[in-house]
């Protein structure tokens, strides 16, 4: 009996220990680069927007919370946009080419929308839940990361302050 608790002991204490490295938890302190392509098929990368605080939000046009946040971005965008900022949208949706350009018309998003790959998802962490959004920073360092919805009222502050630090 002791030897069966002992056991199961150190095997919970090893799963508890490992589980962390299995789960491919994103680079805490620098975004991964990727290219993804576009609605039209162009390429599109993260280093492309170096020197921008950029928003990265992984959504579906199927998520409730995804389509609510939405126009949170747009007026972040407008905002911000001419100052050193940009929203990326990363879609995970299974037909992009069909359920995207009505989403995007529909909410007047006014920044790329991009397509997720197997890679980019597993980079960022094995995103599964939606939303999930990454702050940068302008040199690209994962400033923050929050899972579920997020609203202007919660990214105004932290856009504010990235933005008012200048590169070295």
């Amino acid at each position: 009996m002791f030897w069966n608790k002992a056991i199961l002991l150190l095997l919970m204490i090893t799963v508890v220990t490992l589980l962390p490295a299995c789960q491919g938890e994103a680079d805490e302190s620098h975004a991964p680069d990727f290219t993804l392509l576009n609605l039209t098929g162009n390429t599109v990368n993260l280093s492309d927007y170096r020197g921008k605080v950029v928003l990265l939000n992984f959504f579906a046009t199927y998520c409730p919370p995804c389509r609510m946040e939405m126009p949170d971005f747009v007026e972040l965008q407008e905002k911000y946009g001419k100052k050193g900022f940009t929203v990326v949208a990363i879609s995970v949706d299974n037909e992009p080419e069909k359920v995207l350009p009505s989403f995007i018309e529909r909410l007047g998003l006014n920044f790329p929308v991009l397509l997720a790959t197997t890679k980019v998802l597993r980079d960022y962490g094995n995103i599964y839940a939606l939303p999930v959004t990454f702050i940068l920073d302008r040199d690209h360092k994962i400033v923050k990361k929050i899972t579920g919805m997020v609203n202007q009222d919660e990214l105004d502050p932290i856009i504010e302050d990235l933005l008012s630090h200048t590169r070295a």
